[in-house]
């Protein structure tokens, strides 16, 4: 009996093994590969200020008249493009520090310079560690003023740049929920190749991260709004070659915005207003330059111009159909100090305004998407200025009429 029972245990513990080994063990690391591959056809009618073979769109150049009187800017331009192709990988791991831990690394062919295009870059790559009412991320991802929830849903590459801010950046960002619906973020953040106007290492020299607190209430499926206020400072100089003297002198820059999101049924309403000082990490019109009065061989003060940019973007889904429209407006608004255009950094100081009105449509089929864009930016440059580079007469204004075709199979 006794021997029965031992054999039968054996048969039944061989199965328990049998069965354990049959059952695959869950990966310790989970990937996942994402990304799509893009075609699109650029049409322009007038040359304007743009990058990556004029993938990224800002505004059309100030006219530039020959002897006969001709606008030669004012020509039709032709381009197709895949540069925007993008592969991404997201990563889930075991939890660690009683947080679940996450990580993504992702890339396509934009490059991060002009001399670069069609080479990889870094559009992401950063760890996320969640808690129950916390999130920490740590690396290379949106800009914090940059909100995933209100995002324009244009065709066109940029989400609307240079209204929309435009910047990815190292950052170490801190997000508390004290309560589902609000959220309280808090980031300390490095520039990376979205950079201010002027030398490249003056974020560096200064010593000191840019600062971005944000609170937002609601959720993605229904309302949310929110505001931002940050703070950066640059050191543009460390050597004056004139007097052979060093200079540390540093400049601090604000940052302000508002922002809200509106779903019902099948149509969305995004819109946001950005005010600051040196907007132009942000790939937004601005800049910084010497004060007037200082000597220009000296350890001279620096004046910061202020940039109001507002947009709002409209989107409606038809079964497989979407159609939306973009809108957006920036203007230079001076400066508070007398502002000398000499040694200054900035991305068309001339501007007085620009706007832009942009329809689409698209259709999505599984995981085929085309689309269709037409895309109105007209830019008003200024003609003449007060001391603090206010606008007192303007041009006549130049529009570029563009139309984008695009393919995109993601994956």
């Amino acid at each position: 009996m006794k021997k029965s029972l031992f054999i039968t245990g054996l048969y039944v513990f061989a199965a328990f093994i049998s069965v354990a080994q049959e059952q695959p063990q869950k990966p310790r690391i989970e990937t996942k590969p994402y990304g799509f591959v893009a075609w699109e056809t650029i049409f322009d009618t007038y040359k304007s200020l743009d990058v990556r073979d004029g993938e990224l769109h800002f505004y059309p150049l100030k006219p530039m008249f020959d002897d006969n009187g001709v606008d030669v800017n004012k020509k039709n331009q032709l381009q197709m493009l895949s540069i925007i192709t993008r592969l991404g990988l997201q990563i889930t791991g075991p939890d660690v520090l009683g947080a679940k831990t996450s990580a993504r690394v992702e890339t396509d062919f934009y490059a991060t310079a002009n001399a670069y295009t069609y080479l990889l870059r870094l559009r992401h790559a950063f760890i996320n560690l969640k808690w129950q009412n916390t999130d920490l991320l740590l690396g290379n991802y949106w800009h914090p003023i940059i909100v995933n929830e209100i995002l324009p849903a244009t065709i066109s590459f940029g989400a609307g740049a240079p209204f929309h801010s435009l910047n990815r950046s190292t950052q170490i960002r801190f997000s508390y929920f004290p309560v589902s619906n609000l959220r309280i973020t808090l980031s300390a953040i490095a520039q990376g190749y979205h950079k201010s106007k002027g030398p490249e290492d003056a974020q560096r020299n200064s010593g000191l991260p840019e600062l971005l607190g944000q609170l937002s209430l609601g959720n993605s499926k229904s309302l949310m709004i929110g505001a931002s206020a940050g703070y950066k400072w640059l050191t543009p100089r460390l050597y004056i070659a004139s007097s052979n003297t060093g200079t540390h002198k540093t400049i601090g820059q604000y940052l302000l915005s508002c922002f809200v999101m509106a779903k019902q049924n099948q149509s969305s309403f995004k819109a946001e207003v950005v005010y600051g000082e040196n907007l132009t990490h942000l790939n937004m019109i601005g800049g910084y330059g010497r004060v007037t009065e200082s000597d220009l061989n000296s350890d001279y003060d620096y004046a910061n111009l202020r940039t109001l940019s507002t947009w709002f973007d409209v989107d409606h889904m038809m079964g497989k159909w979407a159609i939306g429209v973009f809108g957006g407006y920036s203007k230079l608004n001076g400066s508070s100090k007398n502002y000398s255009t000499i040694a200054g950094y900035n991305r068309d100081d001339d501007m007085n305004y620009v706007y832009r009105i942009s329809p689409r449509v698209n259709y999505k089929e599984e995981n085929l998407m085309l689309g269709i864009e037409y895309m109105l930016t007209t830019a008003v440059y200024g003609k003449t200025f007060d001391a603090q580079h206010k606008v007192t007469s303007s041009l006549d204004p130049v529009s570029n009429h563009r139309i984008t075709i695009s393919a995109k199979y993601s994956f």
